[in-house]
C-alpha cells in the first residue's frame, strides 16, 4: 500500500521536539526545526560540535524507551536502522508521530523543503518520494522571491 502524507502546519509551542541521533543526519534536520523552536532535545552518545552549546537540551546517553516520554514529535536521525526502528516502533506503541529519517516507509511524518520569511512559510514536498526535486523547486522558489525582492527594492 503507498503510504500518503496530508500536508499541514502543527502546532509546537511549548512541545518537546526530540532527536535520536546528533550527527550530520540529525543535523539537517534541526536546521529547519529550530527556525521554529528552541523546545529542542538532541539525545545520542556523541553530538556534533554544531548542535552543541545552542541552547537545545543535550542527553549525552544511548537511547532507551523511556527517553520517549513527553515528546511530541520525535525524530530517528541514528546512522543505526535498527535503533531507529526501535525508536519507530516505541513512539507508535506510545501513539508519538515520529520521523525515521530519510526512511518514509517506516516515517508517521515527514518533513517538507521550507522557505521562512518572516511570518510566511512555504513548503515542498513530494510525499517523500523524490527529496532531490523538492529541494531544487524550493530553491527555484527562493530565487523568485529574492528576485521579486531585488525588483521592490
Amino acid at each position: 500500500m503507498k503510504k500518503v502524507f496530508l500536508p499541514l502546519n502543527i502546532r509546537i509551542d511549548n512541545r518537546k521536539i526530540l532527536f535520536v541521533g546528533g550527527g550530520r543526519i540529525a543535523m539537517h534536520k534541526i536546521r529547519t526545526v529550530e527556525q521554529y523552536t528552541r523546545n529542542i532535545t538532541i539525545l545520542a552518545p556523541e553530538i556534533h560540535p554544531e548542535l552543541q552549546g545552542k541552547g537545545f537540551t543535550e542527553m549525552v546517553k544511548r537511547y532507551e524507551p523511556s527517553d520517549l516520554e513527553g515528546a511530541f514529535l520525535v525524530y530517528a536521525s541514528t546512522n543505526d536502522h535498527d535503533v531507529n526502528r526501535q525508536i519507530r516502533d516505541d513512539a507508535e506503541r506510545l501513539g508519538i508521530l515520529v520521523n525515521v529519517v530519510d526512511n518514509r516507509e517506516l516515517s508517521s511524518f515527514i518533513s517538507p523543503a521550507v522557505i521562512r520569511k518572516d511570518e510566511m512559510t512555504i513548503a515542498v514536498s513530494s510525499n517523500g518520494e523524490n527529496v532531490k526535486k523538492s529541494v531544487e523547486w524550493r530553491n527555484r522558489i527562493r530565487e523568485m522571491m529574492q528576485e521579486d525582492d531585488a525588483l521592490l527594492q
